[in-house]
């Protein structure tokens, strides 16, 4: 030993064979762990669900079991105690954000109810100030951007209308809108009765380019539209038509 200092830190093993005055045995280098390349064209299923409905429930299964299964593998009280408690913060955000949805689905429930009861009085009480011989031409009538006709446009009671036809193949819906931003456009089969939403379009014509649901055998295809203002369905649905579809 060169300056007669032991320093068992600093490599020496008492059970390694190498004497105290010899040099300390060389570390091996380390190698970092290879990751399995995946392979081209397969993709894998996350065992984590994208779908917001089913992910609660996932997190809920791991809160809720964890305890019994998380000692099977060895997991410590507090490891079980962190895992908990990570799952309920996170269930904790969801429902909070569901609870804000629901307040938010009132307030607008709330604001449509006063936007047709409020339009209807400040209607009247403009037709009111209209009445007035100074108003006509006066600067306030362009400041208050009450200049011009009224609508006669009402959203609640709007209905859109709907024709069928074959192009190509495929079918075509000729739809009007009104005022209104776009429609939601619905489809069934005749005797069925559930609505399944296509799609939204905000300039006519829609499409319907989906197959025949036997190969082959023609079916009686049903379609409707519903306007939407504010990404909102207002006013009445369409009258329903039917075309005979044969793929």
């Amino acid at each position: 030993m060169a300056d007669g200092i032991i320093q068992l830190d600093t490599g020496w093993r008492l059970d390694s064979g190498i004497l105290l005055d010899q040099p300390p045995p060389a570390q091996p280098p380390s190698v970092p762990p290879v990751m399995p390349r995946p392979e081209k064209g397969i993709t894998h299923m996350d065992f984590i669900p994208t779908n917001r409905g089913a992910l609660y429930l996932w997190w809920k299964n791991i809160h809720d079991k964890i305890e019994e299964e998380g000692p099977k593998f060895g997991l410590t009280v507090q490891k079980i105690a962190d895992t908990k408690a990570l799952a309920a913060t996170q269930m904790a955000l969801m429902e909070a954000s569901n609870d804000a949805e629901d307040v938010l689905k009132g307030a607008r429930g709330a604001e449509k109810t006063g936007k047709k009861t409020n339009t209807a009085t400040i209607r009247l009480m403009i037709r009111n100030w209209k009445s007035t011989p100074g108003f006509q031409g006066s600067s306030s009538e362009g400041v208050l951007r009450v200049v011009g006709p009224e609508s006669t446009f009402d959203p609640d009671t709007f209905k859109p209308t709907l024709s069928l036809s074959i192009v190509g193949g495929q079918i075509k819906g000729d739809f009007t809108k009104g005022e209104c931003d776009s429609v939601n456009y619905y489809c069934r089969l005749r005797g069925t009765a559930t609505w399944t939403r296509l799609g939204n379009d905000a300039r006519t014509p829609l499409w319907d380019r989906n197959p025949l649901a036997n190969p082959n055998v023609p079916e009686v295809r049903e379609y409707l539209v519903v306007a939407v203002i504010d990404n909102e369905e207002v006013g009445v649905p369409s009258d329903i038509v039917s075309i005979v579809f044969g793929g």
